[in-house]
């Protein structure tokens, strides 16, 4: 009993020691999945798989190439010229008759309370308090960009030998179970692929729309937005509904009229995407019931943060493909009961 606590701590440990690569590792094959379905396009319209493999990864560079060369230096930008125009902002917010109107009501001096959050957030102590030290940051960051390279590293070679990691994980199963096997595995990471490559898409069509409205809005960082909005709506139906609060109250800055416009303007576009993009984006990939998408989101950002909510529709669609294919038939097949 003592030695099988002990080894369970051991390998509880040694999985937490080893957590970054195993995400790392995770993402790569996640990925991988999600460009496949490109590669398969590619081959039904008569292209070889080698030379659908090198477009689909030549494409994922060149895009993994704009993003580090143009995207980031311009997030960088915006970041910087908004904490620049942070204190002028500030002033005209105190300056305007909205936020007078909101100190009168609550009977709070908001001045003094911003004035005291930004004497905090400036402080050096807390800066280092929040930020765990210059040190921290700096190994942060090189571990980031660590991270960054080995995922696209791991996702490149998952792409070019998926159908070998397929074929070998078959051969682990008993010869008369094999097709059988290797036709669910095949159902299981299109299946798959087509979630993640459909989310995606539609990430990046939201993203497009923040971009658009907060350009039009006035917005300092809209690219920064729409960075952000990309991210968080990656989590299924919950991650529209989350950046429609973030958004509003980051556009707050800018005036109440251009939060109000913004936040209309999103919620019409949600319920398009809802009723008309994401149906014909995401086809029969993701044929997995609401409630079990919050419920699976909900989960998996419990145990794994964001990259357990981002796998939520693909792990809940393979469980349910096994459901239907293996245990619904196990099940149907019993038409008589057991007896003993």
């Amino acid at each position: 009993m003592t030695l099988g606590v002990v080894l369970a701590i051991g390998l509880a440990a040694t999985v937490a020691g080893i957590s970054t690569v195993l995400i790392s590792i995770f993402l790569g094959m996640f990925l991988a999945l999600g460009l496949d379905p490109a590669v398969r396009a590619l081959e039904r319209r008569g292209v070889s798989r080698n030379l659908g493999i090198t477009i689909v990864a030549g494409t994922f560079i060149i895009v993994v190439t704009v993003i580090l060369l143009v995207v980031i230096p311009a997030t960088v930008r915006q970041i910087t010229a908004a904490v620049d125009s942070a204190p002028a902002t500030i002033a005209a917010m105190r300056e305007s008759a909205w936020y007078a109107d909101v100190e009168q009501s609550l009977g709070v001096d908001l001045s003094a309370v911003v004035d005291d959050a930004l004497r905090s957030l400036t402080s050096v102590s807390s800066f280092l308090a929040i930020s765990g030290g210059v040190l921290r940051v700096g190994f942060g960051i090189v571990g980031g960009v660590s991270s960054f390279i080995i995922v696209v590293v791991l996702t490149l070679y998952f792409v070019s030998s998926l159908d070998g990691i397929k074929r070998s994980v078959a051969e682990l199963v008993p010869l008369y179970r094999r097709a059988r096997f290797s036709r669910l595995v095949d159902e299981i990471t299109s299946s798959v692929g087509g979630v993640v490559a459909g989310g995606v898409a539609l990430s990046l069509i939201n993203a497009s729309v923040v971009l658009l409205l907060q350009v039009a809005v006035g917005s300092s960082i809209p690219v920064v937005m729409s960075i952000a909005a990309f991210f968080i709506t990656l989590v299924p139906m919950i991650g529209s509904l989350v950046f429609l609060i973030v958004g509003g109250v980051a556009t707050l800055f800018i005036s109440p009229l251009a939060a109000v416009i913004f936040a209309v303007a999103y919620l019409v576009y949600i319920q398009i995407e809802a009723y008309i993009i994401t149906p014909k984006v995401m086809g029969r990939a993701a044929a997995v019931p609401g409630v079990l998408v919050i419920i699976g989101a909900m989960i998996g950002a419990t145990l794994m943060g964001l990259l357990g909510a981002l796998v939520a529709i693909p792990i809940t669609a393979s469980i349910l493909i096994v459901v239907r294919q293996v245990w619904i038939p196990a099940q149907n097949a019993k038409a008589v009961a057991e007896t003993g």
